[in-house]
């Protein structure tokens, strides 16, 4: 009997209070509280949907709320959708929502074109109506038009720096044609999507207005990610590629160079360049030739740069670097070798001429530096007033282990400028490179790497 009464009162208790955060209050001062009091997106290119964004609504109140609707406010007109606990809708009503409970809101956004070339504000706002009350939450969002390019071959044109060119697939600039890129030029690439190069690409951005080269996706994490897209591929019979004042990033390999011919001119020249955030590669070459200045490339995965099968190398004034960075690499990430393994039983071999002065090679490897010369073909080499990562000695260039050798600002944050103290001030030799990777004027005393310091008076 005891036992039976002490039952009963427990439900009578869990009864009271259950009853109390459930049962609906049509009470004007009850109030909501939101995670936020405007939901903002990243820049998006039209017709592509965002990632989503969450909003939270909350109770504080001890009894339950009717929220009499919750919609966008442009409804169906709108640029946004919403899933409210679950459910796929732009408008409910009659939402219950219990004292202390919240209720979660999932947001994203899919920009309808506008056809304007500079970007433009969407907004709209998410409203909610409740015991004669009326509140919102602001949806906040920059759409940017964009031309799209897909499986096409290119011959002879010129893009500008108007609105983004989004490829698709895959694109061909074809033997014997041109593709130039005024400066300012924005060149953004959908998954896996890959630039062959038959002819001549050349992207000639300045100092103050880069080429773009990058992923199509930019909001929240994918704005730092590798591997998004393939790469730009410079193929058999294409020469005369020049690239300047241009940025690579987030993809594959940045240039993949495979132009093997008779002559030892450079068939890409790269110039107050970055390329960064790569899953395979910065610069991957295969008897091919390529020079190099004021070029700066970092964290990437397997290498640097990497030239094989022999080919014709030239870096000035380059700073190459993975420390930090996103990959575990205990092999060197600059790399040169007069052979490429085919196969089991076959050995692509070529000549080797490699150049580089006045540059940095720099990682978390005992050694960064590595060149092969296995496949049995001639190799030059000429290394001047360099600092290079390894334990050996090296003449007429600076080697160490030291943590921070070279003397970075904040290669931490993947700045690789030069602090006041730093090592590599005043150590190069003058070799006519009158910039650096900035623009700023070089002195009679160069700096190594691609950045010269220059003090604030």
């Amino acid at each position: 009997m005891r036992n039976k009464l002490l039952f009963l009162l427990l439900v009578v208790f869990w009864l009271g209070c259950s009853t109390q955060e459930e049962s609906v209050s049509f009470d004007p001062d009850l109030f909501l509280i939101f995670s936020n009091d405007t939901v903002t997106f990243d820049t998006l290119l039209s017709e592509r949907r965002s990632s989503t964004r969450r909003l939270t609504v909350y109770n504080p109140n001890e009894s339950a709320i009717q929220l009499s609707e919750i919609r966008l406010g442009k409804q169906q007109s709108s640029d946004y959708s919403l899933i409210i606990n679950g459910r796929e809708a732009n408008a409910i009503t009659n939402q219950r929502l219990f004292g202390g409970d919240s209720l979660l809101i999932l947001v994203e956004v899919n920009v309808n074109a506008r056809n304007q070339d500079q970007p433009y504000l969407v907004k709209d706002s998410i409203i909610f109506e409740w015991n004669t009350n009326q509140d919102h939450v602001k949806l906040v969002s920059y759409g940017q038009d964009g031309n799209t390019v897909a499986n096409r071959i290119i011959c002879d044109e010129t893009w500008t720096s108007d609105r983004p060119y989004i490829i698709s697939d895959t694109v061909l600039v074809d033997k014997g044609c041109q593709l130039t890129l005024e400066k300012g030029t924005r060149v953004y690439f959908e998954n896996d999507a890959i630039m062959f190069v038959s002819g001549t690409l050349k992207a000639n951005g300045d100092s103050s207005d880069h080429v773009i080269f990058r992923n199509a996706r930019f909001d929240g994490i994918y704005d730092q990610v590798p591997g998004q897209w393939n790469g730009i591929y410079f193929l058999e019979g294409s020469e005369e590629n020049e690239i300047t004042y241009s940025k690579i990033f987030n993809g594959q390999v940045g240039l993949r160079v495979g132009t093997p011919d008779d002559d030892d001119l450079p068939d890409i020249v790269i110039e107050n360049t970055e390329i960064y955030n790569m899953s395979q590669a910065g610069i991957l070459a295969f008897t091919s030739d390529i020079e190099a200045t004021n070029t700066l490339i970092y964290n990437c995965g397997n290498y640097l740069v990497g030239g094989f099968a022999g080919g014709n190398y030239t870096f000035l004034h380059c700073t190459f670097s993975n420390e930090p960075a996103l990959f575990v690499q205990d092999e060197p990430t600059v790399q040169f070798s007069d052979n490429v393994v085919i196969s089991e039983t076959e050995l692509l071999t070529g000549d080797l001429s490699l150049n580089m002065i006045n540059s940095i090679v720099w990682g978390t490897a005992d050694e960064e530096l590595l060149i092969s010369n296995g496949g049995g073909a001639t190799v030059s080499v000429l290394l001047e007033s360099n600092i290079l990562r390894s334990s050996q000695e090296i003449p007429n260039n600076y080697t160490s282990l030291e943590f921070n050798f070279p003397g970075f600002k904040e290669a931490f944050l993947n700045n690789y400028e030069l602090d006041s103290l730093a090592f590599a001030r005043d150590k190069g030799t003058s070799i006519g490179v009158s910039i650096d990777l900035k623009g700023i004027p070089r002195d009679a005393l160069p700096d190594i790497g691609a950045y010269e310091r220059v003090d604030k008076e």
